[in-house]
């Protein structure tokens, strides 16, 4: 890792890194920006297309990142024929456009599905980290062990902050998830578990790791009957499998509030979306649990918003009175970042050192960065310590940015603002003008 990279990396071991001011940081930034543009541009072909349709030569100033920066649909963009057609090589040479390695070398021929595909690569010390996937088709990240090794850490260090929770595994261990697989949140709760739960006492909501090859197979199903294109039969079937994982999940879930709530008088660990900590407060309550009855050595920590279920509009406040002398955390963060912003005293999600947060204009062509004050926009940002990939991306998220390194908590790092939508959830358009050419780039690199 160059120099300026890895003085902002460093600064991530201090005790406080996201006070940094921007008037410091931005400067190192740059040059570390340049350093892994110049060592990556020859190294990630999809970078290197980018670069030559920019005319982007170096990197001297925020705005030549602009044009050079990924759409948050560039993970997703491996043809789906690779994996419907079990075509892993190609599946291998697609990760290898968007890579700074090549991974023609791993073995995957006779792969029976993409579960088995990661599976090989995770043996070769080829990380492949996906996302959920409830939107459809799954993204794909590529990670180091390095990369690995410090998401890991920064597990360790920053859960609760800045009241973090200290890695002594003490806690009773509640994951309303799971944490096997190669999805990011199980990788991060398993992280959780091994700095935080007691080895005696850890529960999790699902026991098997989540496959990524079912996860498609029911998003290609719900495509169907959105379509009408779903037989009586692919209906009857699916409809069955869902009853009985709703049946097995909701026995688990009342399997575990119940031990939870009789723990309560001890420290606990509890991890879980929104809408499941929401349920746990409406089974307790319903059980008798007054407000502030856990442990105040208790942490909370909710996970990936509201994933589309209707919740009271004062549902964070109700938990915070339920689990009120208990820690919380939340942060603002999504697998491509190597750490999140996580959330202060006041309310804010403060930029660490070396993410750089870009504010672009909604089409993600221009950039709203200022000299000061709150600005509006879409959320794009350079990651300047992942190892493989360029860390450069434009994200769906709209945001409120404050540039001017004022916060309630003192902290003098830019912040963003609560609430944080989405664009492509009906606030505006998420139409990326960088996506197409990248997208026409991938296509045209595997036509026959």
């Amino acid at each position: 890792m160059t120099s300026a990279r890895k003085h902002l990396v460093e600064l991530l071991g201090v005790e406080d890194p996201f006070t940094f001011e921007r008037s410091y940081l931005e400067p190192l930034q740059l040059a570390a920006a340049q350093e892994m543009f110049s060592e990556r541009r020859a190294r990630i072909p999809v970078l290197d297309n980018l670069a030559k349709e920019a005319g982007i030569g170096e990197v001297r100033q925020l705005n030549d990142l602009v044009p050079l920066l990924l759409s948050h649909t560039t993970y997703k963009s491996y043809p789906q024929s690779f994996i419907q057609k079990g075509q892993w090589d190609r599946l291998s040479m697609w990760l290898g456009m968007v890579s700074a390695r090549r991974y023609e070398d791993v073995e995957v021929k006779g792969a029976r599905d993409i579960d088995e595909w990661i599976d090989r690569m995770w043996k070769a010390d080829c990380y492949v980290v996906s996302s959920s996937g409830t939107g459809g088709k799954v993204a794909l990240f590529p990670k180091s062990k390095s990369d690995q090794d410090r998401f890991r850490e920064v597990v360790r260090r920053f859960r609760g902050w800045p009241n973090s929770v200290k890695p002594e595994r003490k806690h009773h261990f509640f994951l309303f998830g799971s944490m096997r697989g190669p999805y990011s949140a199980a990788v991060a709760a398993g992280y959780a578990a091994e700095a935080f739960g007691r080895p005696d006492s850890t529960h999790v909501l699902m026991d098997e790791p989540v496959l990524i090859s079912k996860v498609s197979r029911m998003a290609e199903m719900r495509q169907k009957m959105k379509d009408g294109t779903a037989t009586p039969g692919e209906l009857a079937a699916f409809e069955a499998e869902a009853n009985a994982r709703s049946k097995e999940s909701q026995r688990r879930m009342d399997e575990m509030v119940e031990r939870l709530i009789n723990v309560r008088k001890e420290p606990v660990y509890v991890m879980g979306t929104a809408a499941q900590v929401y349920e746990i407060v409406e089974r307790g309550r319903a059980l008798g649990v007054a407000e502030g009855e856990f442990h105040p050595d208790s942490f909370v920590m909710t996970t990936g918003g509201t994933k589309h279920f209707k919740l009271p509009e004062d549902y964070r406040a109700q938990i915070s009175r339920f689990f009120s002398r208990a820690r919380s955390g939340a942060g603002y963060g999504m697998t491509e970042m190597s750490c999140s912003y996580p959330r202060c005293e006041a309310g804010r999600y403060h930029a660490n050192p070396f993410t750089v947060p870009l504010l672009l204009d909604e089409t993600g062509t221009e950039l709203l960065n200022a000299p000061d004050g709150i600005v509006e926009g879409r959320f794009a940002f350079l990651d300047l310590a992942t190892d493989l990939r360029w860390g450069g991306l434009i994200t769906a998220d709209k945001v409120k940015v404050d540039f001017s390194g004022k916060c309630g908590c003192g902290r003098k790092s830019i912040s963003i603002l609560d609430p944080i939508q989405r664009y492509d959830e009906g606030v505006g358009s998420d139409k990326i003008q960088c996506s197409g050419t990248i997208d026409a780039y991938i296509r045209g690199s595997f036509a026959d």
